[in-house]
């Protein structure tokens, strides 16, 4: 089915626009949990292991020029005291622009080229049973113009949201009659507000790429489904993302802490400390596949939810009165 011969495609808000094909809504038996996909995760992972190293390259060559002569490498940045953590920070002033554009324009290549990976896993997540990798490849292919368009039209909703917050924020921080350390904790009091509709956002533009895949949607049609599933239960919705991330926030956290106490020493020490990052970013990838998979779910609900409402208006006689 092509993604402009949807149905409500031309009116978004539409009442069509909200319900899915029949029988569609129906699935939510039939969607596979993320550990029923293992293949489609471990290709995720995969691609989001070499697209952080890949991304991470320049600073790691930066902090090697300074630290890679010491015994002990970069394990002396984490000494107590942080002498050579503030010399590196200053070093670091004269690359900044450089390295800002770097890391940069590495995540915007490595994000808008990761949509193939994430459709992949998408499509794996939409339907049970045994898939070839010609219908994989096919639904995926398919689904890449929508998701970009929707990562695309997200991003700069992230921005301009995250901007409107920041701005004002920070102008007002730097303007308050307080001490230097008041001012501080007042900018991170307004980063974090920022974060709210960034996240906000980032959550409804999961939704949307569910409905993309799972209801072969196009863009409009995807967000007004998106839309949808998060006013049918937006508690679920959150609690389904956010309990998800922050054990992902965890597994990564471990996994840093994992390199500081393997250190870079010696041969060994630096195969245990790869192999605790590998594994935090193992634990994230399944995680972000777990919640994809919740959205699925979430999706079919919210179908199921419009088909009962639209039944009820089409057949009031069927409803039981007391």
């Amino acid at each position: 089915m092509s993604a402009p011969a949807e149905r409500g495609a031309s009116d978004p808000g539409s009442q069509g626009a909200a319900v899915a094909e029949p029988g569609c809504a129906r699935r939510a038996a039939g969607r596979p949990a993320a550990h029923e996909r293992p293949a489609a995760v471990a290709l995720y992972f995969g691609y989001r292991a070499l697209a952080s190293l890949v991304v991470a390259a320049p600073l790691s060559v930066f902090v090697a020029q300074i630290v890679g002569e010491y015994p002990r490498g970069d394990a002396i940045l984490f000494d107590p005291g942080g002498l050579m953590l503030s010399e590196l920070a200053r070093l670091s002033v004269h690359a900044a622009a450089a390295l800002a554009t770097q890391l940069s324009l590495g995540t915007l290549l490595a994000a808008a080229l990761g949509l193939l990976p994430l459709a992949v896993l998408l499509a794996a997540l939409s339907q049970k049973g045994p898939l070839s990798a010609q219908d994989l490849g096919g639904r995926a292919a398919r689904a890449l113009g929508p998701l970009a368009l929707l990562w695309g039209v997200a991003l700069a909703a992230q921005v301009a949201a995250a901007a409107l917050v920041l701005v004002p924020g920070t102008k007002l921080c730097a303007e308050l009659p307080i001490l230097p350390r008041g001012r501080d904790l007042a900018a991170i009091a307004v980063a974090v507000v920022a974060l709210v509709p960034v996240a906000a956002i980032a959550l409804l533009h999961d939704l949307a790429r569910v409905a993309v895949l799972g209801e072969q949607r196009g863009f409009y049609t995807a967000v007004s489904r998106g839309l949808d599933a998060l006013r049918g239960a937006p508690l679920a919705a959150v609690w389904a993302c956010a309990s998800r991330g922050a054990l992902a926030v965890v597994a990564l956290a471990g996994g840093a802490l994992g390199m500081h106490l393997a250190g870079v020493s010696t041969g060994p020490r630096v195969a245990a400390a790869l192999a605790a990052q590998l594994a935090a970013f193992a634990a994230a990838a399944y995680l972000r596949a777990s919640w994809l998979a919740a959205a699925f779910r979430l999706l079919d609900r919210s179908a199921e939810r419009a088909e009962e409402f639209l039944d009820i208006r089409l057949h009031p006689r069927n409803v039981a009165r007391p």
